[in-house]
């Protein structure tokens, strides 16, 4: 793997929280799926309401579907985001399953939707068009030991023309953030150590990686997730990841369980 440099005056510098711990980062322009524009963090949003309204059908056979219009955050990192047309059809379970497969899954947590933070849950079997109100806000909470917590705002119903009947369309999703290794500040993190980061540290680049004394056991890859570094998640291509056996070991006796606690 190539180093990146960090030294680059391309994006803004941010100061956020990346899972628990604050940083220095700089955060790339994010791709409008729609038009293929780019956009800043904080302009992207309002593109994609304007953008959406200028969709017609542009070949023959398009289909119209109902969706419902909404965008998902990570409440400790507004970096880090996704916007969304999906079907009033679908379910909140349908919904768990996209964010579990592009943000969140690592061990099979128990996760929930509420209407604020551990409040009364909704059920998983709820469609969308009962809980697509423009102005709602929805939490989201996935793992209840090393609860990752997202919000989701609803922004309304949406008619749309699009050549596949998809559930689930992603308008656009946040860059992934260039973080600086915590150990020369030079190049960009690829690793982060899982002990090392309880101390607010333990982001490293390859190089620094390769003498860290921790050893790689302890490592789980930078990903583009609100989730990087927590528990054993390994981003969402993680059956295409090498993963070493000490972490595989951890992950499977989660696993285990969570198997028996739905058993009970």
């Amino acid at each position: 793997m190539s180093l990146v440099s960090c030294d680059t005056g391309r994006w803004a510098s941010n100061i956020q929280t990346i899972g628990k711990y604050q940083m220095e980062y700089t955060a790339p322009k994010s791709i409008c799926n729609l038009c293929k524009s780019e956009f800043t963090t904080k302009g992207i949003g309002r593109h994609i309401s304007s953008c959406l309204k200028r969709q017609s059908p542009k070949t023959k056979n398009t289909l119209t579907k109902k969706y419902c219009y909404l965008s998902v955050r990570d409440i400790d990192n507004s970096d880090y985001f996704i916007f969304l047309l999906i079907s009033q059809d679908s379910t909140l379970d349908d919904f768990d399953t996209f964010l579990r497969k592009i943000w969140l899954e690592c061990c099979g947590h128990m996760s929930s939707f509420s209407y604020k933070k551990w409040g009364e849950e909704i059920s998983m079997s709820t469609k969308i068009q009962n809980v697509c109100n423009a102005g709602s806000t929805l939490i989201y909470l996935y793992d209840f030991g090393s609860t990752t917590e997202l919000q989701v705002k609803l922004y309304g119903q949406f008619s749309g023309f699009f050549p596949k009947l998809e559930d689930i369309i992603l308008l656009s999703r946040n860059s992934e953030p260039i973080i600086p290794c915590d150990e020369c500040g030079k190049f960009q993190a690829v690793h982060i150590c899982t002990e090392c980061q309880w101390d607010n540290n333990g982001w490293l680049c390859e190089k620094c990686a390769k003498t860290h004394e921790c050893g790689d056991d302890m490592f789980l890859p930078v990903v583009n997730s609100p989730r990087a570094g927590v528990c054993a998640y390994y981003g969402e291509e993680e059956k295409e990841r090498p993963i070493p056996k000490s972490l595989q070991d951890t992950i499977n006796d989660k696993k285990d369980k969570i198997k028996i606690l739905k058993l009970k």
